[in-house]
């Protein structure tokens, strides 16, 4: 039985000794398979936990910045429709009055239930935009003068008088100096 033994454990470093030098592509693939799974079962749990630990952190951090009720991206698509509805009472020319694409619309991210007031004022305003632009495009088609009827303007009033009552509450609507109203100049 000893002898047995001895024969088996010769011919398994024999055939060891044989494959290290001169292995076929067939007898490295499996050494490869074989590494990879004993890596994948004994490290694999770990990272796995590891970078799930990390994901789940940094969407943590990145719904509680989006949606953790502050509403500084909304904030900031209120001042652009803004400064764009004043440059189309204030258009000198075509260029001006169409600066922006409204059609196109503009939202800044998800609705969800502290968001949704704002959303819905900036996809409304949006909206009117839009339609004044078209609406009254055709008084904007000289190079040198954009002569824009007081309807036009103050349809244009009202959807900056809607978008600022809708964001009142927000407690970033400031009065702005005569002299910041227009960027045209």
């Amino acid at each position: 039985m000893k002898k047995n033994n001895t024969n088996i454990i010769r011919k398994t470093i024999g055939y060891i000794r044989k494959f290290s030098r001169n292995p076929s592509n067939l007898q490295l693939f499996f050494v490869f398979i074989s590494l990879t799974v004993i890596f994948s079962v004994t490290l694999g749990p770990y990272i796995y936990d590891r970078g799930k630990t990390g994901l789940d952190e940094v969407f943590r951090i990145k719904n509680n910045r989006e949606f953790g009720g502050d509403i500084d991206v909304e904030a900031w698509v209120y001042s652009w429709i803004r400064t764009g509805a004043i440059n189309m009472i204030n258009a000198q020319g075509p260029s001006q009055w169409r600066a922006v694409p409204w059609d196109r619309g503009c939202f800044s991210r998800r609705f969800t239930e502290w968001n949704s007031k704002y959303q819905e004022a900036i996809q409304k305003a949006c909206y009117d935009l839009s339609e004044i632009q078209k609406k009254y495009e055709s008084s904007c088609m000289s190079v040198d003068n954009c002569l824009l009827p007081d309807e036009a303007t103050n349809e244009l009033n009202n959807v900056l008088s809607q978008m600022k009552k809708a964001f009142s509450d927000a407690n970033f609507v400031l009065p702005y100096r005569s002299g910041e109203e227009n960027s045209i100049d």
